[in-house]
């Protein structure tokens, strides 16, 4: 695991490449998802709000990357059996990582992550599987089980 100070270090080199992309002026911003912004500067401003915030409290860096990741597995397995959430999650780097830095059990953090998502309507539990609740196409199963390439691993 990095060192809190490699952390605040590519925190702080995060946030000087979001302002030097503000200090560019662009007429045109190309997110990563969603649609495309009507205004770039508010659009990079906000940007940096929002990661500013994140770098000061990391705590909720944390649980915000937790909630993310999760939300994106769930998207792309279309959902998780309620009975194997807890036997998914503990087989996860990210979720022990996240227990770990927020110093909470694995219990403890695998109960108020869900209470917390079920709670915002980020994720509904129907039919025995817990789901995303945001609008999104399902992953083909199939493409799950290719191998990645030689040269990925």
């Amino acid at each position: 695991m990095a060192s809190d100070r490699d952390d605040r270090r590519a925190a702080a080199t995060a946030l000087a490449s979001l302002q030097r992309l503000a200090d560019l002026g662009p007429a045109l911003v190309l997110p990563a998802h969603g649609p495309l912004p009507a205004h770039p500067d508010a659009a990079l401003q906000a940007a940096f709000r929002r990661a500013k915030r994140l770098v000061d409290d990391p705590d909720g860096a944390v649980w915000y990357g937790a909630r993310r990741v999760f939300a994106y597995a769930l998207m792309i397995y279309d959902g998780i059996p309620a009975e194997d959430l807890d036997q998914y999650l503990r087989a996860r780097a990210w979720f022990t990582d996240a227990a770990q830095l927020l110093r909470l059990s694995q219990d403890d953090l695998a109960s108020e992550l869900v209470r917390s998502m079920t709670s915002s309507s980020a994720i509904v539990i129907t039919d025995g599987k817990v789901r995303a609740a945001a609008p999104h196409t399902p992953v083909d199963q199939r493409t799950l089980n290719i191998p990645c390439p030689k040269g990925w691993t």
